[in-house]
């Protein structure tokens, strides 16, 4: 092995640790609030509607944050980009606890904006630095890294800052500085990566070493076009992941409040059940990614028959979640699990097929607003179903959620067939 190609494996395997671990810090920064809504709503005596407004706010400055932060990721230096945003979320979870009630959609509307600083130049730097296989292994690894920090919250909420010291805002805290000495590994490890910062400069690199990266180079600019988007049959799949946004987020969210109305617990029990929910996504994109590396050859069709699961099990919650608690936070489990299936297939693994484009970074926050278009719209409208129609109500709509997104995958299968194939 040459020098080069052996100084190019080894930042790729870096990087393989540096961007599951500053997704980790992400999520411990941003789904927080999610995670401790039913305690705020219990000790402020708030409606659900109105706590979940902050929590759609923040959701669109995200999504509408990706767009941007795409287009830049494409154009400048990542992994600037990346330290700005970890920087900006981690301050802004310290300002949180301090917020009047009133105030709290501020901050967390721009917390929103910071972390869609993240995803997309993570993408680049990913697509950039690794081949197939790596790629696909690493957005699994910093899928479940994601999960794995949603997974801490519940537990430290419900065991320790809820459960001993009843103090949800200690959540927000810990957050910070967790997320805090993840930014200072990142900046000190990518000095010694890119010590001359020029590994990526303004123009964008589609790869480190021609040797390391199976992405062919791009030869022109980047450019998006209507006729690149309905070619692939993106119309489709933007469809697709609109949907299972609306249901691994807002899923996610409200379970604590569904079992907790459903079966009269306390806010800290209803949470640290609700820690089935991550646990069961890191399984599922465990034995995902094992599949995904082994059989799947197609990434929209296996999402389309991913979907297809997802919409039996919530017929199936539909038809037992009054039955017992448990029952009902498994097979709620089993549909979030599906949908962070979806969420590689669609947003991870998609956004990489464009790289001959030059629009990797670019596709990959439009794909990742598009998730949380659909995750703004559930967290209220789940929301608002349940305060007004009930719980019976939301379930239903989960049912149609999920078949919707099987149909429109299944759909854009040929169309982008031919797209990869050009």
């Amino acid at each position: 092995m040459t020098k080069t190609k052996t100084k190019s494996v080894n930042i790729a395997k870096l990087l393989a640790i540096l961007c599951p671990l500053v997704y980790f810090a992400s999520y411990l920064t941003r789904k927080d609030y999610s995670i401790v809504l039913e305690a705020i709503i219990q000790s402020e005596h708030i409606g659900k509607d109105v706590a979940g407004f902050v929590e759609t706010l923040s959701l669109i400055s995200y999504g509408a944050g990706q767009v941007i932060s795409g287009i830049l990721g494409d154009r400048f230096k990542p992994q600037k980009m990346i330290s700005a945003g970890l920087a900006a979320t981690a301050a802004l979870n310290v300002a949180m606890p301090f917020c009047p009630s009133s105030f709290r959609a501020v901050v967390w509307f721009l917390n929103g904006f910071a972390q869609s600083m993240l995803w997309p130049p993570m993408v680049r730097i990913l697509a950039a630095t690794m081949d197939k296989r790596m790629y696909d292994d690493t957005c699994v690894n910093t899928n479940i890294a994601g999960i794995s920090g949603t997974v801490l919250i519940y537990l430290s909420s419900s065991l320790l800052w809820i459960g001993v010291f009843d103090n949800w805002k200690l959540t927000f805290f810990a957050d910070a500085a967790i997320s805090a000495v993840i930014l200072a590994v990142w900046i000190v490890s990518f000095r010694k990566i890119d010590p001359d910062g020029t590994l990526f400069g303004k123009e964008p690199k589609d790869r480190i070493s021609a040797q390391v990266s199976e992405i062919p180079a791009k030869t022109e600019k980047p450019r998006l076009s209507p006729r690149l988007l309905f070619g692939s049959g993106f119309v489709f799949i933007a469809l697709g992941i609109i949907l299972q946004g609306m249901l691994r987020d807002g899923i996610t969210d409200w379970v604590p409040s569904f079992i907790a109305n459903t079966f009269s617990l306390q806010s800290d029990k209803a949470i640290l059940k609700s820690v089935a929910l991550p646990i069961l996504g890191v399984v599922s994109l465990k034995i995902i990614g094992f599949i995904n590396n082994k059989f799947v050859k197609e990434e929209v069709r296996a999402a389309g028959v991913t979907f297809a699961v997802g919409t039996a099990c919530c017929a199936a919650l539909l038809a037992l979640y009054t039955k017992n608690q448990y029952v009902t936070l498994f097979a709620s489990s089993v549909i979030v699990g599906t949908m962070h299936a979806v969420n590689l297939f669609l947003v991870s693994i998609v956004p990489s097929k464009f790289a001959k484009y030059g629009l990797v970074s670019t596709m990959s926050g439009i794909i990742n607003s598009l998730t949380y278009v659909g995750s703004a719209a559930a967290i209220y409208g789940f929301g608002f179903i349940s305060e007004h129609f009930g719980w019976n109500a939301c379930v239903i709509s989960w049912v149609v959620v999920a078949a919707l997104g099987t149909v429109s995958c299944f759909i854009a299968v040929p169309a982008w067939k031919k797209f990869k194939a050009k």
